[in-house]
């Protein structure tokens, strides 16, 4: 695994095509933000449209930065990176609760399918699975 930072670990698992980020701790929304552009740089550097993003150790919600991800990254994801991208989001059992009793989060996911194809997991190998059946149609 390549440490990004003190808080975050990134790399391309070149068997399987997809890149894998993980968050070690809570972080600030410009710590986020950077993670992004980072992972979004080295995806394109390798062509990588499956992305495994582990959360489980952050529980906190981040209203700016899911705005920050509707609003721009998505977009230029989607612009930048030609074809499908999926993106396996881990989250803790807890986060992965509330964002399914929460209306507003759960429309918030459905905003960013429309620009990628997005899952919520809370154990890594349903989300495994899932990219790998993604393959076919990237």
């Amino acid at each position: 695994m390549k440490r990004l930072t003190s808080y975050s670990e990134c790399t391309h698992r070149p068997e399987t095509g997809t890149m894998v980020c993980r968050w070690l701790r809570e972080v600030t929304p410009a710590e986020m933000r950077r993670s992004y552009e980072y992972l979004l740089a080295e995806a394109q550097g390798v062509g990588s449209r499956r992305w495994l993003l582990d959360m489980r150790r952050r529980n906190e919600e981040d209203p700016e930065t899911a705005q920050w991800l509707h609003d721009e990254f998505m977009p230029r994801l989607a612009f930048h990176v030609s074809g499908p991208t999926f993106l396996a989001y881990l989250l803790s059992p807890t986060h992965l609760g509330r964002v399914d009793e929460d209306a507003l989060a759960r429309e918030h996911v459905a905003q960013l399918q429309r620009s990628v194809h997005v899952a919520l997991f809370s154990e890594e190998s349903g989300a495994t699975e899932w990219l790998g059946q993604q393959a076919g149609k990237i």
